[in-house]
């Protein structure tokens, strides 16, 4: 009867064990398709996700990236955190790093075959999901510093560890028939702990980027499933690179001190053995020093096979980046894929929407190369909002292949921008000196060939108005013309000054947001309108909120004035 119940246990057992593990994966893929399409908020660490990007630029001497007062300007880490859908730490590497690629980032058309695929293939894609949410932990974010030439400095006293752990295995076998070797054993043990004390701490220091490895390697083993022809630049390094890591994957997982490497997702039964195993580790890993030797052996690994590394991990980002914009395109209804015109041609955007703006009204633009839009109009009408749809609008064309826009026709552009108002803390730089800066480097920009979008947000506030007006009308001039002959670029500029609209005809189209002064106050509908601004709004708001009578005949008085005068200037010229 004994055995019977045993037996009748260990099934009961097993089948209990069997069921946790489905009901796990099966409460795993209902989270996972509850997700889809939904924004995720999570911790991102994107001062190490731009030293990631900053160091994979390093490596490419011809690669270009969108400089920090664009990507600043245009709010591009909030952007990059709506689109990151991203299930691993790669995937937001890859995402950023696409994002930040300037004008185009690599392998645009396999990247758009990836995500298509996804959006339309969901069993491929919840595998795909299922198998990279492995790699969440923040380690991730090491592994690129891991996979550099000097990323793990070995010392040649080193090989000392393979030599105690020899003969620690030597002495063990021989103490079993001599007392001289046992009492050898136990003087090497007493040194291996001695020596594990004193580099404890580099070696700690080291493992936990190291410990990635063999899950991602693991990972990427279970990821080659995607494949074809049109996304093969992207995926084809996880097919052609991933076998060649196999040992260091083996060496990984000791150092990790979790050779089953199994995730918090199986069953019971599982996790206890891999509980006893790990316990069973770390008290071999004291007398035999098996992680500073996964370590040492690993970093040899490492140097032979860093290349093959390097695009396997970016092969495994760029798939998680893939399942990421394809997921906020579920998301939105109101996406486009772009479509490229060559250089020299106009771009037409119709009905563009910033993706941070709730209920976004859609506007569009005609850019017409050596020509510009002057935008008029007050405060929170939509200007400076604009300015930042263009700008993102047309990164995310050139960088994902998607949009938001009814239409996005244009040719390439490098975006640059002039927009955010701050003093720089660091520097003692006031606002004004770093804007002036920030504009040459802008005209410095507008000498090259290649098309560029530049955009301007009121350009030299803070000083007078008649130097304001001349050095504004200067410099978006000189960005589109040279010894009189056009340019390739695009300007757009936002102005409070009307001025430059009777100052810049034929260069700069006009344009405004307009306004209704109600009883409480102002009321925009942040359409976009051609011609200047008409409207004025100061004084009725003035007037509005109870200001006397005395100061308003004052101030209408003054505007009658001053606006004689402009017509006086404008009719001698």
């Amino acid at each position: 009867m004994a055995p019977i119940l045993l037996a009748a246990s260990v099934v009961a057992v097993v089948a209990a064990a069997l069921e946790v593990r489905r009901r796990s994966r099966a409460n795993a893929l209902r989270l996972l398709r509850a997700a889809w399409g939904r924004p995720v908020d999570r911790e991102r660490r994107v001062e190490t996700i731009l030293a990631s990007h900053r160091s994979r630029m390093a490596a490419i001497p011809s690669g270009g990236s969108l400089d920090d007062r664009t990507w600043d300007d245009l709010n591009l880490d909030d952007v990059f955190a709506a689109i990151d859908h991203c299930e691993s730490t790669l995937g937001q590497h890859a995402l950023y790093h696409r994002m930040r690629t300037a004008p185009v980032a690599d392998h645009l058309e396999p990247f758009e075959a990836l995500v298509t695929l996804f959006q339309r293939d969901a069993g491929l894609r919840e595998r795909a999901q299922t198998v990279l949410s492995r790699l969440r932990d923040p380690h991730g974010y090491d592994l690129r510093w891991l996979a550099r030439q000097d990323a793990i400095d070995i010392r040649p006293w080193y090989v000392v560890f393979p030599i105690l752990t020899s003969a620690t295995i030597v002495l063990a076998v021989l103490s079993t028939v001599s007392s001289i070797a046992l009492a050898a054993l136990v003087a090497v043990v007493l040194v291996n702990l001695v020596t594990r004390y004193l580099t404890d701490r580099r070696i700690m220091a080291l493992a936990p980027a190291f410990r990635q490895l063999a899950p991602v390697i693991a990972t990427a083993e279970r990821l080659q499933f995607p494949s074809g022809d049109d996304i093969g630049p992207l995926v084809g390094p996880m097919q052609a690179d991933t076998p060649r890591l196999g040992r260091l994957k083996t060496i990984a997982r000791w150092v990790s001190g979790d050779p089953l490497m199994l995730s918090m997702s199986q069953n019971p039964l599982a996790l206890l053995v891999s509980d006893i195993v790990n316990m069973a580790y770390e008290y071999l890993n004291l007398v035999f020093l098996l992680d500073a030797n996964g370590v040492y052996f690993g970093a040899r690994g490492l140097d032979e096979h860093r290349h093959a590394l390097l695009r396997v991990l970016v092969a495994m980002g760029d798939v998680d980046a893939a399942i990421s914009v394809a997921s906020f395109r579920t998301g939105r209804r109101d996406w486009t894929r772009p479509r490229f015109r060559p250089a020299g041609e106009p771009g037409a955007l119709t009905d563009i929407a910033h993706p941070l703006v709730v209920d976004a009204v859609p506007n569009g633009a005609t850019l017409t190369p050596g020509r510009g839009l002057l935008i008029t109009g007050s405060n929170m009408s939509g200007k400076s909002t604009f300015l930042r749809t263009v700008g993102v609008t047309a990164v995310l064309a050139q960088t994902l292949h998607t949009c938001l826009a009814a239409e996005y026709h244009a040719p390439v552009f490098h975006v640059r921008s002039c927009i955010g108002r701050a003093d720089d803390l660091l520097t003692g730089r006031s606002y004004y000196i770093a804007e002036v800066e920030s504009l040459l480097g802008l005209v410095d920009a507008s000498g090259a060939a290649a098309p560029h979008l530049f955009l301007l947000d009121e350009l030299f506030r803070g000083t007078n108005a008649v130097e304001r007006i001349a050095a504004g009308q200067a410099v978006l001039l000189q960005l589109l013309l040279a010894a009189n002959q056009a340019r390739p670029h695009v300007v757009l500029a936002a102005t409070h000054d009307g001025e430059l609209v009777d100052l810049l005809p034929g260069t700069y189209a006009p344009y405004h947001f307009g306004d209704t002064v109600a009883p409480d106050g102002l009321t925009f509908d942040h359409k976009l309108r051609p011609g200047p601004a008409t409207t004025r709004n100061a004084i009725a708001l003035l007037r509005i909120h109870g200001a006397p009578d005395e100061l308003l005949v004052r101030a209408t008085t003054c505007a009658a004035r001053l606006d004689a005068d402009r017509g006086t200037t404008l009719r001698s010229r």
